[in-house]
């Protein structure tokens, strides 16, 4: 990863003391009150070769960042069993919290799914969404959180 995955003042951002909660998922039903809901069609494939995909409605992510710090840089997708995987912002804006399928079954809603993500990042039973600002460098790998819920890449 370079600098340049950092997005620049994103209109609308909000400062890290406007925030009261990190979590964007609250601003989850004022979203879609105001903006209503979209439909995404994703393929993917799995680190062992499965390929899956589907058709899911939900909630467009790019208006939950207007409450985003300026310096995120990913959001950190965490599943309600402590999977957690980040995305980088840039990824993020085409990205959904999916809270239906619309060709199979439901399972595993809410889901963060985008069309520029890798399997791994598409977080089923997304619990928390939250902005964080990493280092250039940093290539975080999905996973487990530690056993205390400290996340290694957090910055």
């Amino acid at each position: 990863m370079t600098a340049s995955n950092v997005e620049p003042s994103r209109p609308g951002a909000a400062s890290a003391a406007d925030r009261s909660d990190p979590n964007l998922l609250t601003a989850l039903g004022d979203v879609r009150e105001r903006r209503g809901t979209v439909a995404v069609t994703c393929r993917y494939r799995c680190a062992t070769g499965t390929e899956f995909g589907g058709e899911w409605r939900g909630v467009p992510v790019e208006p939950l960042l207007d409450d985003a710090p300026p310096d995120a840089t990913h959001l950190r997708a965490e599943s309600a069993d402590g999977y957690r995987a980040h995305v980088p912002v840039r990824k993020a804006f085409d990205a959904v919290v999916a809270t239906e399928r619309l060709d199979g079954p439901g399972d595993g809603l809410p889901r963060l799914v985008g069309p520029e993500f890798d399997s791994a990042q598409t977080v089923r039973d997304l619990a928390e969404l939250v902005p964080v600002a990493l280092p250039p460098d940093a290539d975080p790998v999905p996973g487990t959180a530690g056993a205390d819920g400290a996340d290694t890449g957090d910055g």
